[in-house]
């Protein structure tokens, strides 16, 4: 984390991101930051549920502590770095930029035949969590669908396909495309008021 900006351009594990936690737990919980912005630059893979959910809760706390939240999603956002990636307040992507949503994995390895149900039980509870997450964040998607974007292993979503399903508010590219076209209607307004 450099300032106000958190990079997440790597797996996300315990390792990666202790020192992210640490700069990010004090920066959202610095009322000074209060009412500031706070920008994610992702690329990454995805990672560890347990270390995601300790960043979206950091994401929570700055959101109660009005600290605006914009996610810009710089290569891919996949599993993991998806649900951080659509939390934001703002959220963007660049057009070559991709989304992978799927229902995450948990790697629990048991030898105990009775342990079988808790750890079913605690992946389902998991993946209901993570549903909620994207559903709340994402008003466009319906159960249906994210259902059908999950069980799709090649599914990575492009950049429009990522607008279309509300994972994204805007693609960068489109943006400067539209920022450059006002500039342009602008310098016709003003020569044409200035001939008038």
């Amino acid at each position: 984390m450099y300032g106000n900006t958190v990079f997440l351009l790597d797996e996300i594990s315990d390792y990666t991101c202790a020192y992210l936690i640490g700069d990010l737990s004090n920066f959202v919980m610095n009322p000074q930051n209060a009412e500031l912005q706070l920008n994610f630059i992702i690329n990454s893979p995805g990672g560890d549920v347990y270390t995601m959910m300790t960043i979206l809760g950091l994401m929570t706390i700055a959101k109660i502590n009005k600290i605006k939240i914009n996610t810009f999603v710089m290569g891919i956002a996949a599993s993991a770095a998806s649900v951080i990636a659509v939390q934001g307040d703002v959220r963007k992507i660049t057009g070559v930029s991709r989304h992978f949503v799927h229902f995450g994995a948990m790697w629990s390895v048991t030898e105990r035949h009775s342990e079988i149900e808790k750890i079913y039980q605690q992946t389902k509870d998991y993946a209901e969590r993570i549903d909620k997450l994207y559903l709340q964040a994402c008003p466009k998607l319906t159960p249906e669908v994210l259902r059908s974007l999950q069980l799709d292993e090649r599914g990575y979503l492009t950049a429009e396909q990522c607008l279309e399903y509300g994972l994204c508010d805007s693609i960068v590219d489109q943006d400067l495309l539209l920022a450059n076209t006002l500039e342009e209607k602008e310098e016709e307004f003003t020569e044409l008021f200035e001939a008038y």
